[in-house]
């Protein structure tokens, strides 16, 4: 119940027992828990500049407490950012009016959720361009780059 005094405030009482079950709470469990937040709010976001900073966040938990958690969450946690900058690249080229099939050398989502380059020769293809080089490395997830601005 909460003091009457402070609307939407917890009580005291409330207050010491939610900081009791947060003591008692799985540190694994919690860290899921917030990882979870962050992806479900990147998700609603995709194609938004604000996504980006909710990926991000997601990649620095999974690169920072990975070695400390079970190994197959964290790579749970690895392979959810990956899928997350790859929809958010392809959400933001949507929302630039530039969407449509990927180009050859551009890695896409597999239904199993692994990258792949596709295209005939996609591997290796010394062909290209010097300018054409430099547009696929401006479409480069680097993580806290503006994409809209390249680095100089």
């Amino acid at each position: 119940m909460t003091d009457p005094t402070t609307p939407g405030q917890p009580s005291p009482e409330e207050m010491r027992a939610y900081l009791e079950q947060l003591r008692d709470a799985d540190a694994v469990a919690l860290a899921a828990e917030a990882y979870n937040m962050l992806a479900a709010g990147a998700q609603v976001k995709l194609g938004r500049p604000d996504a980006r900073i909710l990926i991000d966040a997601m990649g620095g938990m999974a690169e920072a407490a990975g070695s400390r958690l079970p190994a197959e969450l964290a790579t749970q946690m690895r392979q959810g950012v990956a899928q997350l900058q790859m929809a958010q690249v392809q959400a933001e080229r949507e929302e630039a009016g530039a969407g449509g099939e990927p180009q050859a050398e551009e890695a896409v989502a597999t239904p199993a959720g692994e990258s792949t380059l596709s295209g005939p020769g996609a591997p290796a293809s010394g062909a290209q361009a010097e300018g054409d080089n430099q547009r696929m490395t401006d479409r480069l997830w680097i993580p806290g780059r503006d994409p809209g601005h390249p680095p100089g």
